[in-house]
């Protein structure tokens, strides 16, 4: 077994219980939808997260492929995006145990958006790592979209209004979606 196979699982699981978080709260969502009514702004900010997860499977193949020697200073940022991912995931939809939760969208203004905070962290490591790690630009093509996406998340964060809110939101999904078919690491690439 490789480094990378053996290092991969931790992170794998990882990853894994996050998209499992991302799937139950749509779950317990839709079940749920009588009692707390349903709002496409979490559920739209729970897919982009997934989106993160499942793209970042991609990204350890390609650190791996490029021949990185797993020492704690490449593994333990992978891990810490791993884990800040996975809280990101957890906090974005209520539980089915929430019983407090009256409607997503209050839920995501009172705690969802603590999933965001996450996913900012997140970006903003992958900007560090990508400058100081890996040696690149900071007005690299993949840099420049993280910074995008992370003034948009901070938009999200920072305005309270909901139509800027939506703005934001809409050009992250957007920008993500670039970043996913022309400039982050690709299936096969």
């Amino acid at each position: 077994m490789s480094e990378f196979e053996l290092l991969a699982i931790p992170l794998s699981l990882i990853l894994g219980l996050g998209v499992t978080h991302i799937l139950t709260g749509v779950t317990d969502a839709i079940r749920e939808r009588e009692r707390v009514p349903l709002h496409w702004l979490p559920i739209a900010w729970a897919f982009l997260i997934f989106l993160f997860q499942v793209q970042y499977f991609f990204v350890l193949w390609d650190l791996n492929e490029s021949g990185a020697i797993w020492t704690w200073p490449v593994f333990g940022p992978s891990l810490f995006n791993c884990v800040v991912l996975f809280l990101s995931a957890g906090l974005i939809l209520p539980g089915s145990r929430q019983s407090d939760c009256t409607s997503l969208i209050d839920d995501f203004e009172n705690h969802g958006r603590f999933s965001l905070v996450m996913l900012a962290l997140m970006l903003l490591v992958a900007i560090l790592l990508n400058v100081f790690q890996f040696q690149d630009s900071l007005l690299s093509t993949i840099n420049m979209l993280n910074v995008i996406l992370f003034v948009l998340v901070c938009c999200v964060l920072m305005i309270r209004r909901y139509g800027w809110q939506v703005a934001a939101t809409l050009m992250f999904a957007a920008a993500q979606s670039y970043g996913l078919l022309a400039v982050w690491s690709v299936p096969g690439d």
